[in-house]
């Protein structure tokens, strides 16, 4: 199994686990991408996690670590950061992918897998929202033709918020991702804790990435 924490700013979660378990989900996500028709780009954002994930069991990522069970047993585990506007897209589109294709009960579980770490990490940071975020993960899984003009600008976004501020507006960010956004920014003036202005986002793609901590 997989395992999450929560990265010390927020800014993301680690995802550690074992080279086979990264393995696994590495090829997993490749085949679906592409085979599934709802995958209009094949060198696109979903292979984005694929990368990470074989980045981590080649131990270019995190440092590896020793993992100890419940008995005297030992492994090493190798672990991955992700920014949550980028993974919480990603496994919202694989969900989408996975629906329209053949699969097996195993590449199931490591969707499922990858739905429960998010689970997981959001009860630990965000207590009783992770209903409300699962839900709009999967919204947005069904907004592929968004994710990759979008994500850039919200990840610039988020991580230029101090770190106290980025879980409160995760769920107005991922809301962000929804066709429906235009229209209601449209009608708002200004920002609101329910949605963030189209400004901000025109600001944050104006500059680089700025420096940030995890």
């Amino acid at each position: 199994m997989l395992e999450v924490t929560l990265t010390k700013k927020i800014a993301g979660v680690e995802i550690w686990r074992d080279s086979y378990s990264l393995r696994a989900a590495h090829e997993m996500i490749h085949r679906v991408n592409q085979d599934s028709p709802v995958i209009q780009n094949k060198e696109g954002f979903l292979l984005g996690l694929a990368y990470d994930l074989r980045k981590a069991y080649e131990a270019q990522r995190q440092r590896q670590r020793r993992w100890r069970g419940e008995g005297k047993e030992r492994c090493s585990i190798y672990g991955v950061q992700i920014l949550w506007p980028v993974l919480i897209p990603q496994v919202g589109l694989l969900h989408e992918a996975i629906a329209f294709i053949p699969t097996t009960r195993r590449d199931q579980a490591i969707v499922y897998e990858l739905e429960a770490l998010i689970e997981e990490a959001v009860r630990s940071a965000l207590p009783g929202q992770e209903a409300l975020i699962l839900a709009q993960m999967q919204s947005i899984g069904a907004e592929q033709h968004l994710i990759e003009d979008l994500v850039d600008s919200r990840c610039r976004y988020f991580i230029g918020l101090p770190p106290a501020q980025r879980l409160k507006q995760l769920p107005a960010l991922l809301d962000t991702f929804d066709s429906s956004y235009e229209f209601l920014a449209d009608r708002v003036e200004g920002a609101s804790d329910s949605l963030i202005s189209p400004d901000e986002f025109d600001e944050a793609a104006s500059g680089g990435w700025p420096e940030f901590e995890w």
